[in-house]
């Protein structure tokens, strides 16, 4: 876990360095039998992640139709500057690793002198929305690390908890053990001394035994005496 914050920092890194790197190219597209100029852009994101990104980013030209393969808006782009209808053509192509974005406005319409300002405006667009979506996703990956960090606190706290409680138990089990081993010396000595005790035992009870057998060899001539007297 901690290898992939450093990670994570060091792609942050990476991607909010390369920002001066990604510069709009200007391509013409054919659609609807014009030449439409427009500019698209390389990311180093899937088709995916740049899909979704561009509805978030373009929700303001609202819903859009297919056209040979690109996305038609019917909306307006900078009122400031000319506040009637436009259409704007968008394709995402690329694959789960890198893609490229390509926008442009249909000229039909639009006048001669006001055209070049749209595509100016068009091109700041598409740059801005390679800024937005690479901002987005080192954000993501910030919101990861705080996550994976804030995981690794808790898991901290955790250990530290099980730490102070491993502890206390193994004090609790040393003071049992010495209890414990303090008994065993008492017990020891006790088995000890009544050891020796039952040694002493045995030695008066032999010393007593042959007392009583000398008394009873005694008793027993004392008998033989007094069957002789008649």
């Amino acid at each position: 876990m901690l290898r992939f914050i450093i990670f994570s920092a060091f792609l942050i890194f990476n991607i909010n360095f390369s920002f001066a790197q990604f510069q709009t190219v200007a391509t013409e597209h054919y659609l609807l039998g014009v030449d439409v100029e427009g500019y698209e852009i390389n990311l180093p994101f899937s088709k995916e992640k740049v899909d979704e990104s561009w509805k978030e980013y373009a929700k303001d030209f609202g819903k859009s139709e297919e056209t040979q393969s690109h996305k038609t808006y019917q909306t307006t782009f900078k009122t400031d500057l000319y506040a009637e209808e436009i259409l704007i053509f968008s394709q995402i192509t690329g694959n789960k690793e890198q893609s490229k974005i390509w926008v442009g406005i249909d000229p039909q319409g639009i006048p001669k002198d006001m055209y070049p300002k749209l595509q100016e405006e068009m091109e700041q667009y598409v740059y801005d929305f390679n800024i937005y979506m690479r901002r987005n996703q080192a954000q993501k990956k910030i919101d990861e690390s705080e996550q994976a960090a804030s995981y690794l606190s808790k898991e901290f706290e955790s250990l530290k908890k099980d730490e102070r409680r491993t502890l206390k138990d193994q004090e609790k089990t040393n003071s049992r053990i010495n209890s414990y081993e303090e008994k065993l010396r008492a017990l020891r000595t006790d088995s000890t001394q009544n050891a020796q005790k039952l040694e002493k035992l045995s030695v008066e009870i032999d010393s007593l035994y042959l007392e009583i057998e000398e008394i009873k060899k005694v008793m027993q001539s004392f008998r033989q005496k007094m069957d002789e007297i008649k």
